[in-house]
């Protein structure tokens, strides 16, 4: 799998795990080895190490809860009470407790209440999108909305309707090669 588009914000890397192919949202995550490549890509924002045998199930259905809610926030629709509710309820359970980092640790904080790999990974998820919601950045959320991707980003500028040029060019040639369709 090529993650081309990790390093965004935390939140945005777990969500955008699935991604658009052929109109549906195809899973990017089918195994633990797949969770344990994209946690070793997110450097020491994921320092935990992700077992052969670790749930990717129970990270799934975090992930899919984020993901409810940043697409209701950048749809701007009501965001479903049960995501709010999933996420919180890790919040409570698994805080987060973070100190200045200075160095190369980015801040990644401390999860309190467990030594589960999984429920470390859910627990840093639940308080990205947290930061994320409860932050300024909340009014830049934007769903791509190029052909074959519907990644969540963050807007450089208010008009900004893709994640990246690659989404801008083939929107572009979707857009132009309709309208030659038409005419035809």
């Amino acid at each position: 799998m090529g993650w081309t588009w990790l390093g965004d914000h935390f939140a945005l890397d777990v969500v955008n795990t699935v991604q658009l192919q052929r109109g549906t949202y195809a899973e990017l995550i089918n195994s633990a080895a797949d969770l344990q490549e994209w946690a070793e890509l997110q450097g020491g924002r994921v320092p935990e190490a992700i077992p052969a045998e670790a749930d990717v199930d129970t990270f799934r259905v975090t992930r899919d809860h984020i993901l409810s809610l940043l697409r209701a926030v950048a749809s701007n629709m009501d965001v479903p009470d049960e995501s709010v509710e999933h996420i919180d309820d890790i919040a409570r359970r698994l805080p987060v407790t973070r100190r200045i980092d200075i160095g190369d640790g980015g801040g990644v904080g401390h999860v309190v209440g467990t030594a589960d790999p999984i429920e470390s990974l859910r627990a840093r998820a639940a308080s990205a999108v947290i930061d994320l919601l409860n932050g300024p950045d909340r009014d830049r959320l934007a769903l791509c909305d190029a052909p074959r991707c519907g990644q969540l980003f963050l807007q450089d500028r208010p008009n900004q309707q893709w994640c990246c040029r690659a989404c801008g060019n083939r929107a572009r040639a979707a857009r132009h090669h309709a309208k030659e369709k038409r005419g035809s």
